[in-house]
């Protein structure tokens, strides 16, 4: 009986306490959110300030909060792009009803802005930060998604790879601050700086192939580009080039939500040179025939008569390329509750490009879980794998679509009588075979590239207004290239198969510590503290074999066992990095903002005289429209002043460069009678970071409410101790040497304006536009020549008081009327006939003047029309492949620019006269030394980039089929380019060979492959 008697009284309890408690907790909250223009936001964060408690709006955009405390509570409401909003709200015994309306952030100072190691509003930031929206990226069925960035931020030029499957873009945030270390801005993907080196197995004479082509744009929540020390300086080291913080999407409360994209397409070139038909070729070639004082008929090529050549007329650019088919689809998911949250997606493309045999597929996944195990804990877990599949091609020097721009003829036919590909005389020359037929249907290209992104992190909150955070990161990338050749492509019985591979295991720890600190309503003080640790190596191996009929990827049994013949897996060099950062904000009256940043790096990259670096950088920002004389204006929303000082660093260079290295032992010579090893690298422990000294000052503006906003900044960069793969002298045995030498500016103005200027019920109209400016100048180079550093097939130099990647050539005058003969400038300005390489003098220049976009947006009802046009203005671009194509007449195609040539005495044209012996021109030793102004010409060009309409079901609609909304759409990029560049496509960024090559030379085309023109339909379906 006292059993029973104390169950019943501890159940009495328990009832008693659960009755009390809920009546404390009878209170709810319930109501509507929607936009602007009173549409309802599914899918918007509604949360209780200061508790783990949320939920997300419906399809309808209702939300509700019940078993709430009576009392006052203040709800945030959030949605992507739009302001955050705040309202306290007195909760009793009675449901409350709170509906609100948001408003675009556009630029406003409630706006979140994701900065480095956490998150800071618009009125907080003290730096340089442009914002990217996710929807911006996703419509282009770009090689990559950087590509998508083009046009759309200020001070970021983006010139994407080429018009190949998976080729990567060449990136620079405010110009260009290096010769030989990376130029490209660090990535770094929610706290993971990943792996981004586009020569991770080399350069095998195609596009460079891309780390970060396997990324799922369909993933990405934002990206914000940190342009400047104010901002970029918590990374110190790596924070010259500027930074790309990616986030990616996570998971909301509510119930679960489903969204599919699908779009696809055709592709095919954006532009292509002009080349002379069969008959066309064979007067230029007999002409030059008969400028060099010969009589009959000229000796055609191939062997053919002239009878066999006339019947001719192919062009083998069409016949290498088609029109590609590209698709893309994504399906992902978010759900979750108070304590759980979590998303989930998987993606599938394949993206053919218009060169035959050449597509980039990608398959990937990614789970993002967010969990609060208790109300002081939040745990963050994401994983993503993706798999990209590159059938690759040859271009450019080594066959394919360059042969088909080169020394494939018009007059060649593309079968012998017997229907086996036409093959002149068996020869494989310097740019491949002259029918690059042979070379498609012969060769088998492929690379694997396996991503994966692993991260966990721990958010501690011990006391009020402290969160220590914990964070560990595992990038992996496992890439294998297969190659096989045929052996009529060797000149050989056999054919030859070769296998690339890397594992690069890119590791990374995060400790932080972050404190808030607001003893009263005007002063705020936020602090971060922090620890990294980075590990990145990269093993590998190389094999390959004659014999093999088929690539290694169709024979995998056979490669076992070659590998287990070989002598294995090759040991790469750890490249190491430590890292003590912090962060101190201080908010004055909700207007005043002084920001202060330090790090210190270590890193293994550098001799062990220069270990560590320092970078400090101070900021500070007031917001003049919260003053009292502007805090009511009715014209002036927002007005911000901002400026900015600080060092930041570039570390950005093979790994252990700093070391002295030796050859493996040699055979060829042996000292009493044993092989030899010999040094090869000379060791510099003195090679440190390039640092550059940043200034920024801005203006960021809104007006009428924020329907006119922007920014106006001004920059200017001194990167000192460049680092330099400089060239020795021939007598010192080594042919370079890694050493700090020199200086370079860059300095500019960037302007972006935003405007809304139609806003009504049905219709609105909206506009963004922004361009930069610049200006680069080497300001030394120690005891360096402008020989001593090259790129771009050595066309390009460093020259002081020149920008970097001058173009180093001989000045062209024009033409002699009299003879027909190329009249040159020497070095002192006067004319000469005589050609001479001591003549060439800086010319020309990679950078350009100034770049931009600009962007408008129609809305009329449910449909939407979006355009986006991208320009470059300057700059200059060198054609090396005119050297052939439009100057010596050998054995390749002649673009119909030669029309303009002189012909007879008295003639007045662009260029001389024509001859098949590059010495009939005095002083001319060879047409590959033919580097003049000749083929020298503007850069400048804009470009249709995207055109997009789209129609968004009505909700109502939408609703009754069972989903929150849709929205179809059809895109076209590249569509029109307006270029003075006759040589085809203005935006060249060609197969470089290394980083110091991307810096120099991406205004160097030879045989580049142009930029591709596409129509895609999509689909975007959420339920």
């Amino acid at each position: 009986m006292k059993k029973n008697y104390l169950m019943k009284l501890l159940l009495s309890c328990i009832f008693l306490m659960t009755t009390i408690v809920a009546s404390a907790q009878t209170g709810s909250i319930s109501g509507k959110v929607v936009d602007e223009s009173n549409l309802p936001l599914p899918g918007a964060s509604v949360s209780i300030k200061g508790t783990s408690k949320s939920t997300a709006t419906d399809v309808n955009g209702n939300y509700k909060l019940s078993a709430l405390n009576a009392g006052n509570i203040t709800l945030t409401v959030s949605f992507m792009g739009y302001v955050v909003l705040e309202k306290a709200v007195e909760i009793g015994s009675s449901p409350t009803i709170q509906n609100f309306k948001l408003q675009p952030s556009s630029q406003n100072l409630s706006e979140v802005i994701v900065v480095g190691y956490g998150t800071q509003t618009r009125r907080e930031v003290t730096g340089s930060i442009a914002k990217v929206n996710a929807a911006k990226i996703v419509s282009l069925p770009t090689p990559s998604f950087e590509a998508s960035l083009q046009g759309r931020a200020a001070g970021v030029q983006v010139i994407q790879g080429s018009g190949l499957a998976g080729s990567g873009s060449v990136v620079r945030i405010r110009g260009i601050g290096s010769i030989s270390a990376g130029g490209d801005p660090l990535y770094v993907i929610d706290g993971i700086p990943i792996n981004q080196d586009q020569f991770i197995s080399g350069n095998r004479g195609a596009q460079n192939q891309n780390p970060l082509a396997a990324i799922n744009p369909n993933d990405i929540e934002s990206i914000e580009i940190l342009k400047d020390a104010g901002s970029a300086g918590i990374y110190g080291s790596r924070g010259s080039n500027g930074v790309i913080l990616i986030t990616t999407k996570r998971g909301k409360s509510g119930k679960p939500s489903f969204s599919f994209s699908s779009k696809t397409g055709v592709q095919t070139p954006a532009s292509k040179p002009n080349f002379v038909n069969g008959t066309e070729w064979l007067q230029l070639y007999q002409e030059a025939y008969e400028n060099d004082g010969n009589t009959g008929r000229a000796p055609l090529p191939g062997g053919l008569t002239y009878a066999q050549a006339s019947q001719n007329n192919t062009n083998w650019f069409d016949l290498v390329t088609r029109s590609g088919v590209v698709t893309d689809n994504n399906l992902s998911s978010s759900f979750g509750k108070d304590r759980f949250k979590g998303f989930v997606s998987a993606n599938y493309s394949n993206n053919e490009s218009f060169i035959k045999n050449n597509a980039y597929r990608r398959v990937g996944f990614r789970g993002n879980f967010d969990i609060v195990p208790v109300k002081n804990v939040k745990i963050n877990l994401s994983q993503a794998w993706n798999q990209g599949r590159n059938d690759r091609v040859n271009n450019a020097w080594n066959g394919g679509l360059g042969a088909a721009m080169s020394v494939s003829l018009p007059i060649y036919p593309v079968n012998n009588a017997d229907g086996s590909l036409y093959n002149p005389g068996g020869q494989y020359n310097e740019m491949g075979f002259a029918n690059p037929l042979l070379a498609f249907d012969n060769t088998k290209w492929r690379t694997y590239d396996v991503k994966s992104l692993t991260s966990g992190a721990i958010d501690y909150t011990p006391i009020k207004n402290l969160t220590v955070r914990a964070q560990g990161n595992y990038d992996y990338t496992d890439r294998k290239e297969d190659q096989y050749v045929a052996g009529i492509i060797r000149g050989s019985e056999k054919g030859y198969s070769q296998r690339w591979r890397n594992y690069i295991k890119n590791y990374n720890y995060i400790l932080t510590g972050n404190y808030s600190y607001s003893p009263n309503k005007d002063n705020k003080l936020s602090l971060l503290a922090g620890y990294e640790y980075q590990n990145n190596r990269n093993n590998g191996y190389n094999l390959g074999a004659e014999g093999f009929e088929e690539p290694f990827y169709n024979n995998e049994k056979a490669f076992s066992e070659l590998y287990k013949a070989s002598s294995g897996l090759g040991v790469g060099v750890p490249n190491k990095f430590v890292s003590y950062f912090s962060r101190l904000n201080y908010v004055f009256k909700d207007r005043y903002v002084v920001q202060g940043m330090f790090r210190a790096d270590g890193s293994s990259n550098f001799g062990r005289n220069n270990r560590y670096g320092y970078f400090p950088t101070v900021s500070a920002a007031w917001i003049v429209s919260e003053e009292d004389f502007l805090k009511d204006s009715k014209v002036i929303s927002s007005l911000k002043f901002r400026v900015g000082y600080g060092i930041t660093g570039n570390a950005s260079l093979p790994a252990n460069e700093w070391r002295g290295t030796y050859s493996q032992p040699n055979s060829n010579y042996t000292y009493n009678g044993q092989p030899v090893i010999q040094p090869v690298r000379l060791e510099n422990p003195n090679l440190k970071w390039e640092t550059s000294n940043n200034f920024d000052a801005a203006v960021e503006y809104g007006f009428l409410n924020n329907r006119i906003n922007g920014e106006i900044s001004y920059f200017n960069r001194l990167s000192k101790d460049l680092i330099i793969n400089r060239n020795n002298s021939p007598s010192t045995g080594f042919p370079s040497f890694w050493d700090n030498v020199g200086e370079v500016m860059n300095n500019g103005l960037e302007f972006t304006i935003n405007s809304t200027n139609i806003k009504k019920k049905d219709f609105s109209w909206s506009t963004s536009f922004n361009i930069a400016a610049y200006y680069n100048e080497i300001k030394s180079l120690g005891d360096l020549t402008p020989d001593a550093a090259g790129g771009g097939t050595n066309d390009t130099r460093v020259a002081v008081g020149y920008p970097i990647g001058t173009n180093y050539l001989v000045r062209y005058y024009g033409v002699d009327a009299a003879d027909g003969l190329p009249i040159w400038l020497d070095k002192n300005g006067l004319q000469t006939k005589t050609f001479d390489l001591d003549n060439r003098v800086p010319v020309g220049k990679v950078t350009p003047d100034a770049v931009g976009g600009l962007s408008n947006t129609f809305n009329y009802k449910g449909f939407e029309l979006t355009s986006l046009f991208a320009f470059t203005i300057g700059g200059n671009i060198y054609d090396a492949s005119a050297k052939r194509q439009l100057g010596i007449a050998t054995w390749w195609n002649y673009r119909t620019d030669i029309a303009d040539r002189w012909r007879q005495p008295g003639d007045q044209a662009r260029f001389p006269r024509l001859t098949q012996q590059a010495s009939n021109y005095p002083g001319l030793s060879s047409f590959w030394q033919y580097n003049s102004t000749m083929f020298l010409y503007d850069a400048s060009y804009v470009r249709l980039r995207e055109l997009t309409l789209g129609y968004t079901l009505p909700v109502k609609f939408a609703n009754r089929i069972g989903m929150s909304n849709a929205k179809l759409y059809v895109t076209g990029m590249n569509l029109l380019t307006w270029t003075k560049y006759p040589g085809g496509d203005p935006e060249i960024a060609r197969d470089f060979e290394n980083a110091q090559d991307r810096n120099m030379s991406p205004n160097i085309t030879f045989l580049t492959v142009p930029q591709a023109k596409s129509f895609t339909l999509g689909l975007n379906v959420n339920f």
